[in-house]
Parts: structure tokens; sequence; C-alpha cells
């Protein structure tokens, strides 16, 4: 990259490429969450940190038109129920084109009862800030500290950390 760079510094993909190895490094297990702000369904904008400083969230990126994330996320409904008392949260963000109507009917039908925000157009770039790209979403677990702690963790994986971080029931 630091010879394709120099040879070609105004390249657009000089400028992807930069972003893609720079979120492969920020967002792993061990590191600080990457904060961003993304607006509700209504508008409201919201700043990740405010929601999650203190708690353990999992960070959702999926979509409604991604059949393995909205399963992914369906499955980790009943693990959300069973630790949102003990200082848990997820917060969704869906990747989306054009209008948020099949994001509004994709909460609907799967029942996310967490906070869901739009990155809509790739507005903002918040899924390339955690290294993912527009092909299929993923999860990071993010401890009380701020801390990634698990990337992708599937419905018991979540369980098993949770457990651990916050207790048996």
């Amino acid at each position: 990259y630091p010879q394709f760079a120099r040879k070609f510094p105004s390249h657009p993909y000089t400028k992807t490429i930069g972003g893609m190895l720079d979120a492969i490094n920020k967002a792993k297990v061990g590191n600080p969450f990457i904060d961003f702000t993304a607006p509700t369904l209504d508008g409201k904008e919201v700043r990740i940190s405010e929601e999650i400083t203190g708690k353990v969230a999992l960070l959702d990126f999926w979509a409604s038109w991604c059949l393995p994330c909205r399963a992914l996320s369906k499955k980790m409904i009943p693990v959300y129920e069973k630790f949102k008392g003990k200082g848990f949260v997820i917060i969704g963000i869906a990747c989306e084109y054009k209008d948020s109507k099949a994001m509004q009917g994709a909460i609907t039908t799967d029942k996310y009862p967490w906070l869901n925000l739009i990155e809509l157009d790739n507005k903002n770039g918040i899924w390339s800030l955690y290294g993912i790209s527009g092909a299929g979403g993923s999860t990071f677990l993010i401890d009380a500290k701020g801390k990634i702690v698990a990337i992708h963790p599937d419905a018991d994986q979540l369980e098993k950390k949770l457990e651990d971080m916050l207790g048996k029931e």
C-alpha cells in the first residue's frame, strides 16, 4: 500500500484502501470502539458513546436485504431479553439504500426490541469505520469500559461472554 499511495496519491483506490487498512487496525479486539453518530428512523441524531458508556453493548451492523444478518439479529433477541436488565444494550445500524422503508418492514417483521439507527446510502461511512463491506454485516461486543471484546459472536458465544461479564441469572 505505501508504494501504491506514493505512486498514485490522488487515485480513489488509494483513499479506499487506506480507509480499509485503517479500519482493520482500529476495529479489533482490545481496541476502543469507534464512536459515530447516526439517525434514528424519525431523524433524531444519536451518538453511540452516549448510548453505551458504562454498559456492555453489542453493535449490530445489519441490513434489510441481508438475510444472514437478519437471521443472526433474530437469534440475539432472547439473549438481549435475558441481559437487558443487567446493563446490556444492543444497537442496530442498518445499511440501507434510497430510503428506509425496507428497514422499517424488517424491524416490524423481525421484532427487534432495541434501538436501530440507519446508515442511508453510506452517507457517514459508518460500516467502513469498522471494516465492514456493503456485502454483509457484523457485530462488535463492547465492554463497559469501551473496549471491543468480541467480533461477530453468534448468539451462544454472546450469551457465554455476557455470563462472564455480567453474571448468570
